[in-house]
């Protein structure tokens, strides 16, 4: 849809007016883009300052390709590189702090109708925001499929797993994809129908701004633990991050998780800025456990067939019976179900519609074993591999062996915390190699054996497959078999390549072959 790039730069601030006043109002561009390879004849490129150089350098390479004007962010380092505009021959336009309004432009681009210059009312779908450290891809499809189950809306996601309605994902390179990106695929699903949106947001996401100009009409918590250190530093800045998505202005309803002490410190940030916000608490309530949250499971049980709880939000009370594994999981299900009573949807047709859900890919998803319960799931954090470890030990009387390995480039202070993890919670620990990217596995096996009091029932095989046979093949009748870290990820990242590699594959291969 070609709109007016003079209208659409009208409320942009840092931008010198007399620029403004230089663009014609004829100036149509069709699309807008921050990679000078996607460039398509008449659209706008993005120029901003990336990890490595600066968009700008790209600049001809985008004309070339037909871009029509360029936008660029401003920079010092900059200012006298003349060599870099004497070849450009379509407006470049200057643009102050333009990484943080770019959201509000594509936006306005995107909320635009059809052949017209005035935004539409609303885009017509509701966004419901989720971050935390873990759950996050869990709580998504949850949400997704029971909406869904009510065959009254239509409901997407936007997350690890891919992008689009749950039975028709196309893959995702990033969690939370670049700001343009994101404006662009809520249009896309916007017109394939959906109503609301589930999306994944990562604290990368929030503190690089791609969220900018996404009006969430719910967010949502999880939990926070420690993760992500290698980029923001310490715990407080990756916590900052995280609480930006509930004090947006955009947001109406905030769903917090009461037994993670985050979601204390977000109430009261709320309270001090003068927030009326709609705020849900849930919580799975132990039998001596003090009460303080709006959504509560009790009485919860838990088998190798699902999770069996009494729900309770105020006087409306329902039994949930869901075909899911673990503990962790009634938490996610009961923040899904917070998400879907902040969209006024009715309490039993949201329980009932709960009870329909299952398995999200590589999220404690169970391998058909004969004897033995083989699970994968993408448990890669402390936190997360503890909670899988915890509820898995309420599926067996027997041992239970743990898959693990940590990921190359990436918080190394973790490694030894999932050592002691693995080493606490499972009764054989096997040690292997996740995605050591450009680290050498064996630096990155050091790291995680610091962890370790004893060694006595730790293996160490840093090829993942046999990995993942051994533990298989020696496990008994009644054991648990976890592997953890990768969970739906179909490949294994070298320094100097990449492999196809599914955990679930190489354990359905395996039980084959023993069944033999």
């Amino acid at each position: 849809m070609a709109q007016s790039l003079r209208y659409l730069l009208e409320k942009t601030q840092g931008l010198d007016a007399d620029a403004l006043a230089n663009i014609s109002i004829d100036l149509l561009i069709n699309g807008l883009t921050l990679d000078s390879r996607a460039v398509k004849k008449g659209m706008l490129f993005v120029a901003v300052k990336g990890t490595q150089v600066h968009g700008l350098h790209y600049a001809l390479k985008a004309q070339q390709r037909g871009a029509v004007a360029i936008l660029w962010a401003s920079d010092e380092a900059l200012k006298e590189c003349s060599v870099l505009f004497e070849p450009i021959t379509i407006p470049a336009i200057e643009v102050n702090h333009l990484a943080a309004q770019l959201g509000q432009i594509a936006q306005r681009y995107y909320q635009l109708e059809k052949g017209s210059q005035h935004p539409r009312k609303s885009h017509n779908a509701k966004l419901i925001g989720v971050t935390g450290t873990d759950g996050k891809t869990t709580v998504t499809h949850f949400f997704a499929q029971a909406m869904n189950a009510l065959k009254t809306h239509k409901t997407a996601v936007m997350g690890t797993l891919g992008i689009g309605f749950p039975h028709d994902l196309q893959l995702a390179t990033h969690t939370t994809p670049d700001v343009i990106t994101v404006h662009k695929t809520v249009c896309q699903l916007v017109h394939a129908g959906a109503d609301f949106i589930a999306m994944e947001v990562s604290s990368h996401a929030l503190d690089q701004q791609r969220v900018n100009g996404v009006d969430f009409e719910v967010a949502v918590l999880t939990n926070l633990t420690r993760d992500h250190l290698d980029y923001h530093g310490s715990v407080e800045k990756y916590a900052a991050a995280k609480a930006r998505l509930f004090l947006r202005p955009d947001v109406k309803s905030v769903v917090l998780n009461a037994e993670d002490e985050f979601s204390h410190q977000i109430i009261r940030q709320l309270t001090e800025g003068g927030n009326d916000k709609t705020i849900l608490r849930y919580l799975v309530a132990s039998n001596d456990s003090v009460v303080d949250a709006e959504l509560v499971a009790r009485n919860a049980q838990f088998t190798h067939q699902g999770i069996a709880a009494e729900v309770s939000f105020g006087e409306q009370h329902g039994q949930l019976d869901v075909a899911v594994l673990g503990q962790f999981n009634l938490s996610n299900i009961l923040a899904t179900l917070a998400a879907m009573l902040a969209l006024d949807v009715p309490f039993y047709d949201a329980m009932n519609a709960l009870n329909k859900i299952k398995t999200v890919a590589g999220r404690m998803e169970k391998i058909e074993a004969p004897t033995s319960l083989v699970v994968v799931d993408y448990a890669h954090t402390p936190n997360a591999l503890a909670s899988v470890l915890k509820a898995l030990r309420g599926h067996t009387t027997q041992r239970i062996f743990c898959v693990f390995g940590c990921g190359g480039d990436r918080d190394k202070g973790k490694r030894p915390l999932m050592a002691k993890i693995a080493e606490r919670e499972a009764d054989v620990v096997i040690v292997t190699d996740d995605n050591p990217r450009t680290e050498q596995p064996k630096a990155i096996v050091h790291d995680i054996m610091q962890g370790f009091m004893k060694t006595d029932n730790v293996v160490i095989e840093h090829d993942r497959a046999k990995a993942i046979r051994y533990a298989i093949q020696h496990a008994q009748s009644g054991d648990v078999v976890l592997i953890a870290g990768k969970g739906h990820e179909q490949v294994q990242l070298f320094a100097n390549r990449t492999e196809v590699f599914d955990d679930r594959q190489h354990a359905r291969q395996v039980l084959r072959e023993l069944a033999i």
